[in-house]
């Protein structure tokens, strides 16, 4: 996360860490007891056993629990080559059990429609706090907001396609946004702001609009972060998780 500030898992209780081969490689967000949503890039080609999460600690090398995970479902429709449909969801092996540092994050409603420019979203995970710079230890948030599709498409012009399945959040100075090792993050609506619905798990935690995609370097002005829309793949979702 760059420019944002350290913050306690009881603010994003929802956030989890996610170890590949012991190794954090990704962010993620709980969606129930035995369901983690994160970007599908980050685990394409991993092999469930060897993909462990760390709820419940704002650090992701200390504290918490570890949970295995015992499946791993991608969107049928990922593509590598242009990141559409950037979402994958973990089934757990044991189910979480809630407390004020591991809780469910809300999801958009079905058929919630496409953010509105200027809507603010925070941003959290354990990447770099600057473009090819180190990872942080413990869990930052920044707050961004929502560009709309064509601005983003044409900064984006000849580095790749922002599809329907993609937002694009930042701030138009830029200093802001999501980094290497974010990936799989969740960017959310805090309660109360616009774009909240009734899905499931928790709104009073906020909406999970977003999981942290791609984007060209960290933060640099004109090129704002993108998401994988959660509302736009919203389907996918309520069929792995029932």
């Amino acid at each position: 996360i760059v420019g944002g500030t350290e913050v306690p898992i009881e603010a994003h209780p929802y956030q989890i860490a996610l170890l590949y081969g012991g190794a954090r490689t990704c962010g993620g967000s709980i969606l129930s007891p035995a369901h983690i949503i994160t970007a599908a890039h980050c685990v394409a080609s991993a092999t469930p056993t060897r993909l462990r999460i760390r709820a419940g600690s704002a650090r992701c090398d200390a504290g918490g629990i570890l949970v295995n995970v015992s499946a791993i479902h991608i969107h049928p429709n990922y593509s590598a080559p242009t990141v559409d449909n950037d979402l994958a969801i973990l089934t757990l092996s044991e189910n979480l059990t809630y407390s004020l540092t591991i809780a469910p994050v809300g999801l958009p409603a079905f058929g919630a429609g496409v953010l509105a420019s200027g809507t603010e979203v925070v941003v959290s995970g354990w990447g770099a706090t600057g473009e090819g710079g180190a990872n942080s230890p413990t869990l930052r948030a920044v707050t961004v907001a929502v560009v709309g599709r064509e601005e983003c498409r044409a900064g984006y012009r000849g580095f790749g396609p922002v599809t329907a399945s993609m937002f694009c959040a930042g701030t138009p100075a830029g200093g802001r946004n999501a980094c290497g090792g974010d990936s799989g993050g969740p960017a959310v609506v805090v309660a109360g702001g616009t774009g909240t619905g009734t899905g499931s798990g928790n709104d009073g935690l906020g909406v999970l609009v977003g999981v942290v995609s791609w984007g060209h370097g960290c933060g640099r002005k004109g090129f704002p972060g993108v998401y994988a829309s959660t509302s736009f793949l919203r389907g996918f979702i309520g069929r792995v998780t029932g």
